[in-house]
């Protein structure tokens, strides 16, 4: 014993009780890890196939991402992914085509979050004119002195034509749901998530359902498939 150390008779009897539940803890957490049964490796191809099949119903779905924010997250998003080690980069032929079909189907996932596109929001705005018909093959003389005329619905130039791009806006909440979620600010994090879901309810009812809950669950399974398991992330 080294000098100026204390024996563990000689310490209180509340610093022994706790020496001995910390080393209690870690036998416990060694036994968890080593006995932890491992998620067994599936074949690549597995994975490669399901996401295959998850991006032809995520387009058939939703359409192919049609703006440059979408690429951007997704991008974003597969980088930090494979950096945590949260999924698995397959090794040999198979690691970049697997990437890429990640790439695809994450960038699908953002186009229901980010899809919005550029919209006429007061497109509805209309209002009443006269309009001159002019009678087939010049008419009668009493359709020359007396004309007919229709009323039309016209747009209002500058309201009617006004044009603002959504996808911008539910970046700009996503942006600000992912912060508040961040420094953990509850009450604003729910705010804005329920403002990003009103202003995409318009998109969602252009989406065919059907397919995109098989792309969501094809997509998910692809991504579970390549991710770790529990015990490789504590090691």
């Amino acid at each position: 014993m080294e000098p100026g150390t204390l024996n563990e008779n000689e310490l209180p009897e509340r610093d022994i009780l706790a020496r001995r539940l910390l080393r209690l803890e870690e036998r416990m957490d060694v036994l968890e890890s080593a006995g932890a049964p491992r998620r067994p490796s599936v074949h690549p191809a597995w994975p490669f196939v399901l996401g295959c099949i998850a991006v032809v119903f995520g387009v058939l779905g939703m359409g192919a991402p049609r703006h440059p924010y979408q690429y951007l997250f997704a991008g974003l998003l597969l980088l930090i992914l494979y950096h945590r080690r949260a999924l698995h980069m397959a090794a040999g032929k198979w690691r970049w085509p697997l990437a890429a079909l990640n790439f695809a189907n994450i960038a699908l996932f953002f186009l229901i979050v980010l899809g919005g596109g550029v919209r006429r929001p007061f497109a509805w705005v209309r209002s009443p004119g006269l309009l001159k018909n002019q009678p087939p093959g010049g008419g009668s003389w009493y359709n020359g002195m007396l004309p007919d005329y229709s009323v039309q619905w016209r747009d209002l130039p500058g309201i009617s034509d006004w044009t603002l791009d959504i996808t911008k806006v539910q970046v700009f909440l996503l942006i600000a749901t992912m912060a508040g979620a961040l420094v953990r600010l509850q009450g604003f994090t729910s705010v804005t998530a329920l403002a990003l879901l009103i202003v995409s309810i318009p998109l969602y009812l252009t989406f065919s359902w059907d397919w995109v809950v098989l792309f969501l669950l094809l997509a998910g399974a692809s991504l579970y498939l390549q991710s770790r398991s529990p015990d490789l992330h504590r090691r």
